[in-house]
């Protein structure tokens, strides 16, 4: 390969979490030739190590439920948790598009949601708070579904493990906080990890993905399916301008430098946490800790460095590190709602 190769694609990517594989799955079903790039030698970004839950209001998975709700009390909470970082056009575009993306994902791709018909907002009591519809996680996925590339797919949180194994939200914890209580919850966790153990020795990872590596797998399954090439350990060093419009990007992938053209557009996904500043100036003291947790790899390139001056991190809405709201569970048991 060329020191200054060149590629060309309609739609370029720059990372591998969430966002940039939504973007580049949807430019793919839509007919664009897309390319992902990712940094780190594994792919998922903090999507693979989080909880995997999204908070959508007036979905189709709600309404399976039995729950209507106006858009109007969705705004007014978005209202009262943004204050005076409340943005009206883009809630009203969130309310008005999430549930048709979520519909997009689910019956077009490999992504599926499972909803608690009980799973109250942050602040449920709060206007416009309510105690279920809205938070939604991925369905658990089985990453043989990947082939080789589960190997490249970021690792959860070994906090949020059990002998290495993921676990799942709802039912299959209530399981594991019952073993010693419950035969039938001994039962579970004792198949549960049997059978975790046995693919560990065969696959050197457990395949039952869940959470936030279960929304990674999916969505890369869905890119792979649609033939998306994703180049791993290929930090994207600058962007490429003309007559002040993005072209492009140039690529560093194997000690090479890639003139990558983007003839449509380029699509920074590059993370939030990876925007601060390496010494964590920009951060606080909590979220200093959480950087290193999330995202050890703590280096910039050019691009994060420049696309996001530390002047837009007052516009975000009050970006906090939470456990997943429905870390609140409550009697009665949780029942899913499975999308199709």
């Amino acid at each position: 390969m060329a020191a200054q190769d060149a590629y060309e694609c309609d739609v370029l990517v720059i990372g591998s979490g969430a966002s940039g594989m939504s973007a580049a799955v949807t430019a793919a079903a839509h007919g664009l030739k897309v390319l992902i790039i990712e940094k780190e030698p594994k792919f998922g970004g903090t999507t693979a190590r989080s909880g995997g839950w999204l908070w959508i209001p007036g979905t189709s998975l709600a309404k399976a439920w039995g729950i209507q709700e106006s858009p109007d009390l969705a705004r007014t909470y978005l209202r009262h948790e943004a204050g005076n970082s409340f943005d009206s056009a883009r809630v009203d575009a969130f309310i008005e598009h999430g549930p048709k993306a979520v519909d997009f994902f689910t019956t077009k791709t490999s992504v599926r949601f499972d909803m608690p018909m009980v799973f109250p907002d942050y602040h449920a009591e709060a206007p416009g708070g309510t105690q279920g519809g809205r938070s939604m996680v991925a369905r658990p996925f089985d990453g043989r579904e990947l082939g080789n590339n589960v190997k490249n797919l970021g690792a959860a949180l070994p906090e949020l493990t059990v002998f290495g194994m993921m676990l799942g939200s709802g039912k299959e914890i209530v399981h594991f906080m019952r073993a010693t209580r419950s035969l039938q919850s001994a039962a579970y966790v004792a198949k549960r990890l049997s059978k975790h153990f046995f693919q560990v020795l065969r696959y050197g990872r457990g395949m039952l993905l869940t959470n936030g590596n279960a929304l990674a797998g999916r969505l890369a399954k869905s890119a792979f399916d649609l033939g998306i090439p994703l180049w791993l350990s290929s930090p994207a060093k600058e962007l490429i301008l003309d007559g002040g419009a993005v072209r492009g990007a140039v690529v560093e992938r194997d000690g090479k430098r890639i003139r990558v053209i983007a003839r449509k557009g380029v699509v920074l996904a590059c993370g939030g946490f990876r925007t601060m500043s390496p010494d964590g100036r920009n951060c606080s003291p909590t979220r200093r800790r959480a950087r290193s947790t999330i995202r050890p790899d703590l280096s910039e390139t050019p691009v994060t460095a420049c696309v996001w001056p530390k002047r837009l991190a007052a516009k975000w809405i009050r970006l906090y590190l939470m456990l997943p709201p429905g870390f609140r569970y409550r009697s009665p048991p949780v029942r899913m709602a499975r999308a199709v």
